[in-house]
């Protein structure tokens, strides 16, 4: 199952964020194996969310071109790339594959469209040993092959925020494209502020999206020093029986979307 999270902003709706905390919520409540990766190919945010601080260093070019996108790219380029084998190019966090983190490039050459185009094929290999293919895209539909990825996608999860021109942009994208209409879908709302007038009951019925497909993220300085420290896992471990009302929401809100996703959601057909 490929699940790829989206938003069509750049910098608004944390997207990296949401990213990295599903895939250590997948990990930690299933038994799937998961691969998380990015078709941004080079260096992303969701490495520094997943990789703390000492295990970043240790990333040298020397040493990346030996595993990760590099690696892949070379192997699928030659013809030699099979579906075992890559794996062999990811990071483990957990064992048996649980939690993989595919690393990007640390080159700073200039990337292909041919580049892009081999990233999706890879993902297509990926597919075939992995349960869940959990993809961190770009934002838009107009870079690195992003469209592509969305149409080959089981479900999209959009990341949305409280911003009503970002939902609004969001939702003619929705209307103008019907791979976008027809997904399977979920909406999470990052930074999301309990006293906003646009509540997540009234951006529900506003833009007629099903009830139980969107959930909250609240502000949160623990997560957001999670994120800064590279450990998102150890949060969303640490706060599963939390008290504190962000930490328990954006856990709770987490184990939901976890069980959405995994249980099968549905096409948000209200949306028009």
């Amino acid at each position: 199952m490929q699940i790829s999270v989206w938003s069509n902003m750049h910098g608004q709706a944390a997207v990296s964020a949401t990213t990295a905390a599903l895939a250590c919520t997948i990990a930690q409540n299933t038994a799937f194996k998961t691969l998380v990766a990015q078709n941004h190919l080079e260096r992303s945010a969701l490495e520094t969310y997943l990789f703390r601080g000492s295990t970043r260093s240790d990333r040298t070019v020397k040493s990346v071109t030996n595993y990760g996108i590099d690696a892949l790219l070379r192997l699928i380029r030659n013809g030699r790339l099979t579906p075992d084998m890559v794996p062999d190019y990811a990071y483990s966090i957990l064992k048996n594959h649980r939690l993989d983190i595919m690393p990007g490039s640390l080159k700073k050459d200039k990337r292909s469209p041919g580049d892009y185009e081999l990233m999706f094929r890879i993902v297509e290999c990926a597919r075939q040993f992995y349960d869940i293919v959990l993809i961190d895209v770009h934002s838009g539909l107009e870079h690195n092959n992003c469209m592509d990825i969305l149409k080959s996608s089981d479900i999209i999860v959009f990341c949305i925020n409280q911003n009503v021109f970002l939902l609004n942009d969001l939702m003619k994208s929705i209307q103008k494209y019907d791979f976008l209409q027809n997904a399977k879908s979920a909406f999470v709302i990052s930074r999301y502020e309990k006293g906003s007038g646009l509540s997540a009951l009234n951006l529900t019925r506003r833009f007629k999206l099903l009830k139980n497909s969107v959930f909250y993220v609240p502000n949160s300085a623990d997560f957001a020093d999670a994120l800064n420290s590279g450990r998102v896992f150890e949060y969303i471990a640490f706060n599963q029986n939390s008290k504190k009302y962000e930490e328990k929401m954006i856990t709770q809100s987490f184990n939901r979307l976890c069980d959405y996703l995994v249980e099968g959601c549905r096409v948000n057909a209200g949306i028009n």
